[in-house]
């Protein structure tokens, strides 16, 4: 990166970003174009709700459960203020911090919620993970991968209906215009190394043929369980508020951003490497258009916390996938976007409509 960048006067993005430009007060494309958040119709979200509850199932609603703020609040709401029969359910990453995992204790105790672990074999999971990295230059694709699949094959299993899961508006355009979740990407990157059995694959992706088409179908005949995403619903937005609940109510403990993953901070320092930006920037720009964050204390996090930095944090992750120094400047100098034509034809199609959108309302 270079100290030259030009950087929002509003809020923190640089030039480095996607499909960002200045005007001559130097506001980025994305503050002018900011609308403020209106979320969706709260009573859609009941009605679905009450149709499910009538079913009379074991459980109502499975929630994918880190441990970190926006999981935990999804099964706060889904337990507390909509009243239904949940399955927590935490895939063990292999990253999980103690933190997390303290949090996930308490949580599923204070709201008297059933909850499961599933752990896939860390000797599989980080063979994938050097894998992914030393071909692709992204780390998260595993576990985002792994975490959707097996909440398919939950929802499959136990007949739950809906998938609630806690994407916020915090980040809604952080994510990486590379489809770092495409099944058929992952499977290209696999394709090109030699230490992954195709039975070892089909295990791990546990539905190792599902097309997009055919998992929309299958939500449809009732085999998949929806996915809903419940905070997009919420009139009450503000995080501070939302920690604050979770303290009180839950015991919760706050450590900030991603704290339930020890990996978060290693997946940033490559982003920022490879891409010129990571994640906290987007999101930290975020909550100054939303009025929660003012751009001065946003900048001295990013400095505090200087993700292109290599630290104890990064060398955390370095060893416990064994990658060497050799190796990692090979990861940082992997092209970005490298594997995006090997997409889904349909991801391709509803990426091309998503650009559209975001460069006319700026996210």
């Amino acid at each position: 990166m270079t100290d030259k960048i030009s950087r929002c006067t509003k809020c923190i993005l640089h030039s480095n970003f996607q499909e960002i430009s200045f005007d001559e007060n130097g506001v980025c494309s994305y503050c002018r174009k900011n609308q403020p958040f209106e979320p969706l119709h709260e009573s859609r979200l009941e009605t679905l709700f009450s149709r499910v509850k009538r079913k009379g199932r074991a459980y109502d609603a499975l929630v994918p459960l880190s441990g970190g703020k926006d999981s935990t609040y999804v099964l706060y709401l889904a337990k507390k203020k909509y009243q239904l029969n949940v399955l927590a359910y935490t895939y063990d990453n292999g990253f999980l911090s103690d933190m997390a995992l303290q949090n996930i204790h308490t949580t599923v105790k204070k709201l008297c919620v059933d909850h499961v672990f599933f752990r896939p074999s860390w000797e599989l999971l980080k063979r994938l993970y050097r894998s992914v990295l030393l071909t692709s230059g992204e780390l998260c694709t595993i576990c985002g991968i792994g975490i959707i699949n097996t909440s398919l094959k939950l929802s499959e299993a136990w007949h739950i209906p809906l998938i609630l899961l806690g994407n916020t508006v915090t980040e809604t355009n952080s994510i990486l215009h590379e489809k770092i979740y495409d099944l058929h990407r992952f499977k290209t990157i696999l394709s090109q190394v030699q230490n992954i059995s195709k039975p070892e694959l089909d295990n791990f992706l546990i539905y190792p043929s599902l097309h997009p088409d055919i998992q929309t179908l299958y939500t449809y005949l009732g085999r998949f369980g929806q996915i809903v995403y419940p905070l997009h619903y919420q009139p009450e937005q503000n995080e501070e508020e939302i920690r604050k609940v979770l303290s009180q109510e839950l015991d919760w403990r706050d450590g900030g951003k991603h704290a339930d993953c020890i990996a978060e901070p290693f997946s940033n320092f490559i982003r920022e490497h490879r891409y010129g930006y990571s994640r906290r920037v987007v999101y930290y720009s975020n909550l100054i258009r939303m009025g929660e964050m003012k751009r001065e204390k946003a900048l001295n996090l990013l400095e505090a916390e200087n993700p292109a930095a290599r630290n104890e944090k990064t060398e955390l992750i370095l060893n416990k996938l064994d990658i060497s120094d050799v190796e990692l400047e090979r990861i940082l100098d992997i092209e970005t976007l490298k594997y995006q034509k090997y997409i889904y034809k349909r991801n391709q199609i509803v990426d091309i409509f998503i650009r559209g959108v975001r460069k006319v309302i700026g996210y």
